[in-house]
């Protein structure tokens, strides 16, 4: 049988199950970034100074998701596409996952498979209902919103196998089984992670809520609330055009992802067909990560 997880906030990540803190080149590019006489040459530099950091930025720009018109081999090219806070995002997200250290391949992939499916069904929604939102953040967002997950398999792998476990024998949904067993949420380690590296607001909202239990919670029409509903309803859709879940949850988040988009039947059914589709995008992706 397995302990029980005791979590103090106020250790965790610090005295005990430590994390180190993020590569130096992240706060670096920040301050670049955000200094009105910003260097591309300056900001390359430093993303090329880490060859691995540098291999995996490229693969990210070079996949589906940005459709750039030819293939891009240096930083300096990224950035003069895609500017310089979307880069800055990129190499944050991608230093965020490094950093945990997972290193179990397998559990790496299936990170990446959903997270990236999740985002771009976040912003293929957004663009149909909340057009106002800011894309690029609200990508770098859903890319990060299951980095609890990451923080639990790390350092509870077995209570997080049984989670695992649970929620395939009942069809149903892992923050559901987190519920059934009595164990802390992996939203919740997330939310640490995230004071605990002072990621943006932004990140942090997308780990605290992105669950159909959240998605239920939400009725406001501001856009705090628009955000928390497309990060929610990317994870969702994600989810349902996934194998896993039983008919009874895709039952539930049927009704409930069509009640909080405000669409018809033969509406939602077209939705998902893009979202089923968007899976040649999530393919591709993951053919860059070998």
């Amino acid at each position: 049988m397995l302990q029980p997880i005791e979590i103090d906030p106020k250790t965790f990540l610090r005295e005990h199950c430590n994390l180190p803190a993020l590569p130096e080149v992240v706060q670096k590019i920040q301050g670049l970034v955000n200094d009105d006489d910003a260097d591309i040459e300056k900001v390359s530099e430093l993303i090329s100074s880490d060859p691995a950091l540098l291999a995996q930025v490229l693969k990210v720009v070079n996949s589906a998701y940005y459709g750039l018109p030819r293939e891009i081999v240096k930083a300096r090219f990224a950035i003069a596409f895609l500017g310089f806070n979307e880069v800055f995002r990129l190499v944050l997200s991608l230093s965020v996952i490094n950093t945990i250290g997972v290193h179990e391949n397998g559990e790496l992939k299936s990170y990446w498979r959903h997270s990236f499916y999740v985002a771009i069904c976040a912003k293929y929604l957004a663009k149909k209902y909340e057009p106002h939102l800011n894309f690029e953040e609200l990508w770098s967002a859903a890319l990060l919103h299951d980095i609890g997950k990451l923080v639990y398999f790390k350092f509870y792998p077995e209570h997080y196998r049984a989670l695992i476990a649970t929620a395939r024998e009942a069809g149903g949904l892992f923050s559901e089984a987190e519920e059934r067993l009595g164990f802390p949420a992996s939203s919740y380690f997330g939310t640490l992670l995230c004071d605990h590296w002072r990621l943006p607001a932004k990140v942090r909202e997308a780990c605290e809520a992105h669950t159909l239990k959240e998605l239920l919670l939400l009725d406001g029409d501001g856009p705090a609330e628009a955000f928390r509903r497309m990060i929610c309803l990317g994870n969702l859709l994600a989810l349902l055009a996934a194998d896993g879940l039983g008919e009874e949850k895709k039952g539930e988040i049927d009704v409930a992802a069509r009640a909080a988009l405000g669409c018809t039947d033969q509406e939602f059914i077209l939705i998902m067909g893009d979202v089923y589709d968007l899976r040649l995008e999530v393919d591709k992706f993951m053919a860059q990560f070998g």
